[in-house]
Formats: structure tokens, C-alpha cells, sequence
């Protein structure tokens, strides 16, 4: 007597869909988690592995279903969800990956649906053991590149895989799509979750007779080999500040009627015959002025001599003579116009010009 299976749900893919969606909010939180953060380069070879969680779909089953060899059966091998992981070497070229992929996953059998026993249908009958599935794909991807750390993909892989069932073992073609993002931390690691439909056709292993479908969900780590920071923008140059131009007019005061050169008077004659070499002029021009408090005749002959007393001292520091050219002007050109006889000192001075 056959044992009828107890009400066992259909998971086969209705409960993958909720667990895809919340995949989805997760990339949709990191993305939004690491948008101010500035992407590293991750071109080059890189390693990486994962767990899955998966929803297998059923697949055809023909042969001793029942338990009686004499009598032809067929129906549908229903399996629990399973649990498996995987590893990855690949090369990144920057927008697109090339990897290899070897892959595993393992699901409990629950029953044996749509039966025939004989060309009569039966009800359902549970099912022992478990089923395995390994799979060696060759994966191509293209990521979303961009300048955050946050970068989805989608992608295509074809290989081979091989279901190893109670009583046997076959291979035959695998295909999967693939979608998800992942999440650089820095130092070439980086995290990813993304979602894969593997499918593997036309295997024959124990009771199994036909294509095993399944959705997969998986969380794993990439380390990129040789990864690196690109360079931060380049800092704005600022043009160097031009050092002030040496100046090229100087004023000396003197003393009431006197053409002795001050303190005052000698540090802005030193200051002056410094701008004259460092500009290399070969003239100096000296002007004398008075004020109105002398003779207009006096005021003329003090001014000239405030102008050679400046002259003098220019060339003791080591200026040449015939460089330097001396005017006096008197009282006629005041600073400060005042009344005759008025004594101003800013109109008792030497004009210190360098052309």
C-alpha cells in the first residue's frame, strides 16, 4: 500500500518572489547608505564566494516511484527548499566581468505529485533522500558603474551542471540570469547579494528525468587583486602673489634750515638706493625743496644742497655718481602752500625719483 503524503504547500516559486522583493529594499538601502561615498577602482582579477538560499521548482521523476519495480510510475519530484554557497574567480575590465563559477546546493525531496501508477493517476506519495545540484558556469556581467561605492549588475552565465539524486547521477546543460548590486568597503573587498535563476536540462539521475529549475538568493564577499583609490580631483593652483614692485619714488624731510641728513632721512635713502639696484635704473633723479621762511634766493641754493647731501649719501652706498642728477627748485613747488615767510616742515624735502 502506498503511503499518501500529508498536505504539503506548493513553494515551488510563489514564496521566492517575497524573499527577492526584500533583496531588492536591502540593495535599495545601501544604495542610498553609501551615496556620498567616493568609488575605488576594482579592476583586475578577483576571488569571491557565497551562500545561497534556494527555491527549487519541481522537476519530472519516472521509474520506481512506488516501491513495486514490476509496475511503470512517473510524477513530479517536489523539493524543500535547500541551502548551498559557491565560489567565484573572474577578471574585471572595468564595465564588464568575465568569472567562473562552481556552485552547489542541496534540497530535501518531499513528495512525488502528479502521479501515474500504471497510467492510472495516484495521490501524491512522499519521497525520501535528497537531491543535489552542482553547477560550473562561465558568467559575463555588466555593472552599472558609478561614482559611489554602491554598483548593480545584471548578467548571463552558461555551463554545466549535474544533479546527483538517490540511485544516480547525470549531467546536462546550465544556464542562469543574473541581478544584483554590490557594495565596495574599501582596500579591494567588497559585499554583494543579488538574485539567480539556474536551470540545468535534460538530466536523467535515479528517479530524476527531465530539467531542474531553481531562483537562488545569495550574500557573499569579492576581494579584487591590485584594486586602488583613484587620485582626488586635483586641487585648484593658485597663482603665486607677485612680490610688490620696489618702489620707485622716496620723499626725505630736513631739519629747519639744514642739509644734514637725519636717521629718519639716511633709512629712507637706504631703502631708495636698494630699489635702484634691484630695478637696475642708471638714472636717479634728486629734487630739493624749501619752504617760504628764507629769501627766495637762499631757499634756492638750501634746496640744492638738501639735494647733494641725499646725492652724497647715495653714493656711500655704493650708487654711481654719474647716475644721480640734482634739481633744486627752492620754494616754488610746496607740498603745502603756505604764506611767505611760513615755516612748513613738509615743504623742507628731497624728491628721490628712479625713472
Amino acid at each position: 500500500m502506498l503511503e499518501k503524503a500529508n498536505p504539503v504547500p506548493d513553494h515551488c516559486f510563489g514564496g521566492s518572489m517575497t524573499v527577492v522583493s526584500r533583496i531588492a529594499l536591502a540593495a535599495a538601502f545601501l544604495a542610498a547608505a553609501t551615496a556620498g561615498a567616493r568609488a575605488e577602482s576594482s579592476e583586475g582579477p578577483y576571488l569571491g564566494g557565497y551562500f545561497s538560499y534556494s527555491f527549487p521548482g519541481s522537476v519530472d521523476a519516472k521509474g520506481n516511484l512506488g516501491g513495486n519495480a514490476a509496475i511503470p510510475d512517473s510524477g513530479e519530484l517536489e523539493l524543500d527548499n535547500g541551502f548551498g554557497g559557491g565560489a567565484l574567480f573572474g577578471y574585471d575590465y572595468g564595465a564588464f566581468k568575465a568569472e567562473a563559477e562552481v556552485a552547489y546546493r542541496n534540497y530535501g525531496n518531499d513528495k512525488y505529485g502528479k502521479l501515474t501508477l500504471d497510467g492510472s493517476p495516484s495521490a501524491a506519495i512522499r519521497a525520501e533522500g535528497d537531491t543535489g545540484l552542482l553547477a560550473v558556469l562561465g558568467n559575463v556581467i555588466y555593472e552599472y558603474e558609478n561614482s559611489s561605492t554602491f554598483t548593480p549588475y545584471v548578467g548571463l552565465g552558461l555551463g554545466a551542471g549535474w544533479v546527483f539524486a538517490d540511485g544516480g547521477n547525470d549531467a546536462g546543460f546550465a544556464y542562469q540570469g543574473i541581478a544584483g548590486a554590490k557594495v565596495g568597503l574599501g582596500d579591494g573587498l567588497a559585499a554583494f547579494v543579488d538574485y539567480r535563476y539556474l536551470a540545468t536540462t535534460n538530466v536523467k539521475a535515479g528517479n530524476v528525468d527531465g530539467s531542474l529549475a531553481t531562483q537562488n538568493v545569495q550574500a557573499g564577499l569579492l576581494y579584487t587583486f591590485n584594486a586602488y583609490e583613484p587620485p582626488p580631483p586635483p586641487v585648484p593652483t593658485v597663482a603665486p602673489v607677485p612680490a610688490p614692485a620696489a618702489a620707485r619714488s622716496f620723499m626725505v624731510f630736513f631739519d629747519w634750515n639744514s642739509a644734514a641728513i637725519t636717521p629718519d632721512a639716511a633709512a629712507i635713502i637706504q631703502d631708495a638706493a636698494q630699489s635702484a639696484v634691484s630695478l637696475g635704473v642708471t638714472r636717479i633723479e634728486l629734487t630739493g625743496h624749501a619752504d617760504r621762511s628764507g629769501s627766495t634766493a637762499y631757499n634756492q641754493g638750501l634746496s640744492l644742497r638738501r639735494a647733494e647731501a641725499v646725492k652724497a649719501q647715495l653714493i656711500s652706498l655704493g650708487l654711481n655718481e654719474g647716475e644721480i642728477v640734482t634739481v633744486g627748485k627752492g620754494e616754488e613747488a610746496p607740498l603745502v602752500p603756505t604764506p611767505d615767510g611760513v615755516r612748513e616742515p613738509q615743504n623742507r624735502r628731497v624728491e628721490i625719483v628712479l625713472p
